[in-house]
């Protein structure tokens, strides 16, 4: 049952409507029920992993407190050891066994050991996580352990979240399900809201841009008649709507989800916090699955040291944390190697911040003492470079499109720079602007291991990324497609912009007049139910 379903918007109906309609004391046993109900729409025999799981972390939490520490550090690593088992066992063991395969078969020995014919249990990778967040706050003594099993089932199973998150901790959400929830309604608009913009994340924006990110990753090596194979601005423009496609995938989920909750009066942890404003790799990722990254740092990042050990030791913290998480993400090498190269740009980035920090000084310091006489003659340059074209050596069209758009710029530049003040003003977003920008195309170099369905394909892009072939860029799709694809990136930027300036937009709609909120809505609910008649389902169902 997607939540990009019509089945899943008549569960959600009925759910709500049944949840308040109950005595306070029976909505967590409907929850419960429900929850189970909604997981085992997927495939009924993986609920008894999930029931498994459950059992095992509260019976080992149960019988933890109080105890002495030496007797909870042993439930405590028996309680890890069975589910990480587990996840093993179903997500893992046929990546580590091909891969001892293939390095024997390298050493020319043998090797016999069979591989499983396994289905992943879907959201595995997030309810185990969550449980066993809460077998390490038992044997931390953050909170005790909850005597309430089924209240503890209905937190691990939880339908909002079991499949993608956010990964939510005992300490937040159990204490919940205690709590008294009354019928709100600008709480419930709220979440109504709030859902609606992650059906138009995933359905409008995401799908949209994943038919070409589709279509180029998918076309590796094929060739395109008298074109041959796609390589230059096809591969990069690709990559980066497919940050866009993944985000909006994710986030999108992620807003359906907690919509859902607030809706019956429950809060759940934000996932994301516009990413791509960040200036920063360190930054974006406390932007970005922040759930996830909170759990690696508490769990994983601080126990092995944190940022308080040597700096070699620290080099290898934030690496292998990094590592671990792209691993977590997916049983592939090309998922490994998006983690550790995350992880390395984030130590490099720590090594260099420095040096980085005064050259930005200098060359924004130096732009900003150039005459506009200056500019104007660049400008003039470029605006010759752009109308000779082929007497220049510039035959292509996007050269002469980068040489006209350089003189635009300059032009402007100089204009701004006779009137003082707007200059340095412009001089100081440009340089924040800049930091967003390389912080983007790094995060999407790491992306193409991410995307690719193996690591030739991820090697291939990164070789074929140079290209001036502006005309190849409608080779994978229609030209109004790729135009709408553009425009939809930029709305999604102009409203995180707002966001991070003005704060949340549906509190903006909500203060306007009951006509403009209406259309509003109106416009949404019509693009969504559009984009669902052709929609996939989500990415990270992957994972």
């Amino acid at each position: 049952m997607f939540f990009i379903s019509i089945k899943y918007i008549l569960f959600f109906i009925t759910v709500v409507a049944i949840f308040f309609a109950l005595p306070r004391r029976f909505r967590w046993m409907f929850l419960l029920g429900a929850s189970y109900f909604f997981y085992m729409s997927w495939d009924p025999k993986y609920a008894l992993l999930l029931v498994t799981t459950t059992t095992i972390v509260y019976g080992t939490g149960f019988i933890m407190d109080g105890r002495p520490q030496g007797r909870k550090k042993m439930l405590a690593i028996f309680s890890l050891v069975a589910n990480l088992s587990i996840l093993f066992v179903f997500k893992y063991y046929n990546f580590f066994n091909n891969s001892i395969r293939d390095l024997f078969e390298i050493l020319g020995m043998s090797y016999n050991v069979p591989s499983f014919t396994l289905l992943m249990p879907v959201g595995i990778s997030f309810y185990t996580f969550q449980a066993l967040s809460y077998t390490i706050d038992v044997y931390r003594g953050t909170r005790p352990a909850e005597r309430n099993f089924g209240k503890f089932a209905l937190y691990v199973s939880f339908f909002p979240v079991i499949l993608s998150g956010p990964i939510e901790r005992s300490t937040t959400l159990l204490p919940q399900f205690y709590e008294k929830t009354e019928f709100n309604y600008d709480r419930v608009v709220s979440g109504l809201l709030l859902m609606a913009w992650g059906f138009f994340q995933k359905l409008v924006i995401a799908d949209r841009l994943g038919v070409y990110v589709n279509l180029v990753y998918g076309s590796i090596g094929v060739t395109y008649g008298e074109f041959g194979a796609l390589k230059g601005l096809p591969l990069l423009v690709a990559t980066y709507f497919y940050l866009f496609q993944i985000f909006c995938d994710f986030s999108g989920y992620t807003d359906i989800a907690i919509g859902t909750a607030l809706v019956m009066g429950y809060r759940l942890l934000p996932n994301f916090r516009r990413p791509f404003l960040a200036v920063s790799i360190r930054e974006l990722w406390r932007r970005w699955h922040m759930s996830l990254i909170s759990w690696i740092r508490d769990y994983l990042y601080i126990p092995l040291g944190g940022s308080r050990v040597s700096q070699a030791r620290w080099y290898f913290n934030i690496i292998f944390v990094f590592t671990m998480s792209g691993l977590w993400h997916g049983s592939q090498w090309t998922f490994v190697t998006w983690g550790a190269m995350n992880g390395i740009m984030i130590a490099v980035s720590g090594k260099t911040q420095n040096i980085r920090d005064r050259a930005r000084e200098a060359l924004f310091g130096f732009m900003a003492a150039i005459p506009a006489g200056v500019l104007f003659g660049i400008g003039t340059v470029m605006a010759l470079v752009a109308a000779g074209g082929n007497r220049v050596g510039i035959a292509g069209t996007g050269g002469r499109i980068a040489a006209g758009t350089g003189f635009l710029c300059f032009l402007a530049l100089g204009i701004m720079k006779m009137r003082g003040t707007p200059y340095q003003a412009f001089l100081g977003k440009m340089k924040r602007f800049w930091m967003m920008f390389a912080t983007f195309n790094l995060f999407a170099l790491g992306a193409v291991f991410f995307r690719a369905k193996s690591m030739s394909d991820a090697w291939y892009i990164l070789t074929h990324f140079p290209g001036t072939n502006v005309l190849h860029l409608f080779l994978p799709t229609k030209p109004l497609d790729f135009m709408i694809s553009l425009m939809l990136i930029l709305f999604l930027l102009i409203v995180h912009n707002i966001q991070e300036h003005r704060g949340s937009v549906r509190a903006i709609i909500k203060s306007k007049p009951l006509l403009v909120r209406w259309l509003v809505y109106y416009l949404m609910v019509m693009s969504i139910f559009a984009g669902m008649r052709q929609t996939g389902g989500f990415e990270y169902f992957r994972f």
